[in-house]
């Protein structure tokens, strides 16, 4: 009778736990195209465990990678739990190696995680939505937290090379098209370094301030799109200027503005990787740095300041008409 009655109450504490935790997994990698292969950076998986608090099965997507560095681009079947580790063994064609990636994840960080919603415009809220895990050279793993429109890095962790791989081969390989050689005849990459994506990680104390030569102008968001893979909004700003926060370097930067009826705007700042990282190398990470958003009178230009020295960005993109706010500003 014991036993029977714990079953049952194990039953119900699991159906409660998958009501209450439900989100997504998803992988991703560098993009990069070589000899052919339109995604060379793809790893495939042997093992994808996700491990939660309750003991419910949780895994990654079957198959490989996809996407770019933050952002996967396929779903998956919801998962449940609170997540609290991984246990992954992938292979890496283009260094011919397998990974097995064992971890844990802070249990208190993470049950906060699953409980917590962030409110992004009026009465909208998002909760826990999923995980994305990166997959980039040399073992490194990147996992990102994501609460739909926010993605905010869990942490960098390292996967360790398996030796003897025999067995791994011949399950992964069994019903491909190629074989291990020819893989990585195709794919082999000598020297790769994971060292250009822990660059990325790199966070620096700085804000965003916002001018403009129209006194009718009002800004709904800046949206932050790094390249550590992060990506953060900042709805309705009290004030044109952001504060001081720690963070990785913006790849993206997008912002909403209004300047009278009918007259909505949005504008992207899409920088220069080597012009930045080279702007701020020998910034102090407690630093305090200003950047700067100069938006002409007639809205068609966009120009990007840091510490009041002018930015050399990739380009700059402005669309009319392209957003629309609920209880927007009335003029």
């Amino acid at each position: 009778i014991i036993v029977v009655l714990l079953i049952v109450i194990s039953s119900k504490v699991n159906r409660l736990m998958k009501n209450k935790y439900e989100w997504d997994s998803a992988t991703c990698q560098p993009k990069l195209s070589v000899k052919g292969n339109e995604n060379v950076y793809c790893v495939e998986f042997i093992r994808g465990d996700i491990i939660t608090l309750e003991g419910i099965p949780a895994t990654l997507p079957f198959g490989g990678s996809s996407g770019f560095w933050g952002e996967s681009g396929k779903t998956w079947t919801s998962q449940h739990g609170t997540p609290i580790g991984a246990d992954v063994i992938y292979y890496a064609g283009y260094e011919d190696k397998f990974y097995h990636l064992k971890v844990d994840f802070p249990v208190e960080e993470m049950k906060k995680a699953v409980d917590t919603t962030y409110q992004y415009y009026d009465d909208n809220y998002e909760k826990f939505s999923g995980f994305t895990f990166g997959f980039a050279p040399q073992g490194m793993v990147v996992v990102w937290k994501e609460y739909m429109f926010f993605r905010i890095e869990l942490g960098r962790y390292q996967a360790e090379v398996i030796q003897d791989d025999k067995k791994l081969e011949e399950q992964l390989f069994r019903n491909w098209s190629m074989n291990r050689k020819e893989v990585a005849e195709r794919d082999f990459l000598p020297n790769v370094s994971c060292a250009k994506w822990d660059m990325y990680r790199q966070r620096y104390t700085f804000r965003v301030k916002m001018e403009n030569e129209n006194p009718a102008l009002r800004l709904f968001q800046y949206c932050f799109t790094n390249y550590n893979g992060e990506q953060d909004i900042i709805f309705m700003p009290p004030l044109p200027v952001t504060s001081y926060d720690n963070r990785a370097l913006p790849q993206i930067l997008e912002l909403d503005w209004k300047t009278a009826p009918g007259e909505t705007f949005r504008g992207n700042i899409f920088l220069n990787e080597k012009v930045i990282f080279e702007k701020f190398k020998n910034f102090k990470t407690e630093d305090k740095q200003e950047f700067e958003v100069k938006i002409s009178k007639d809205n068609r230009t966009l120009e990007l300041y840091l510490n009041q020295e002018p930015v050399e960005v990739d380009s700059v993109r402005i669309y009319k008409g392209s957003v629309s706010y609920k209880g927007s500003y009335h003029f």
